[in-house]
């Protein structure tokens, strides 16, 4: 609670919530995305195995579409790089970092020091988390559906 007490008392409720703005726009375009890309995905597999609208795809094309939105999904990595970068930054007093610390200050200030690389900085590991919550939610999902509409 001292740490807590300290925070608000430095910067009130703000102070506790620094890069807030970025979870939000990255939660945002998140699920939207992997979701989005991987029924794109679906209809691919559907036209190149001629698999028509309607017709059940198999267990492994379902997963192979999950898997190309898990990962293709990780596009926004920038935006949670933003955010860790916000709330890090937070406490340091460098010259070079932004006065006022917002989302679109803080992803130059990272593409100025170190490039698209450090905007892409820790994505392999997001991916694989990416392909695993799509893999596990998106077909199950389906698989429910389909037990409950018996």
């Amino acid at each position: 609670w001292k740490l807590f007490g300290d925070m608000y008392k430095a910067g009130g409720i703000a102070g506790i919530n620094k890069g807030v703005n970025a979870v939000a726009v990255r939660q945002c375009t998140n699920w939207g995305s992997r979701m989005g890309i991987a029924r794109l995905a679906e209809q691919a597999i559907r036209k190149s195995k001629g698999i028509q609208e309607g017709e059940k795809l198999s267990t492994m094309d379902r997963i192979t579409a999950s898997t190309i939105g898990g990962a293709l999904g990780c596009w926004n990595q920038p935006i949670e790089v933003v955010r860790v970068e916000m709330q890090s930054m937070a406490k340091n007093t460098s010259a070079n970092r932004p006065a006022k610390l917002t989302v679109f200050n803080t992803l130059g200030y990272i593409y100025k020091e170190s490039g698209i690389k450090g905007l892409y900085r820790g994505v392999t590991p997001r991916i694989g988390l990416g392909i695993w919550q799509t893999v596990s939610l998106l077909p199950s999902s389906c698989l429910a559906s389909g037990w409950l509409a018996l």
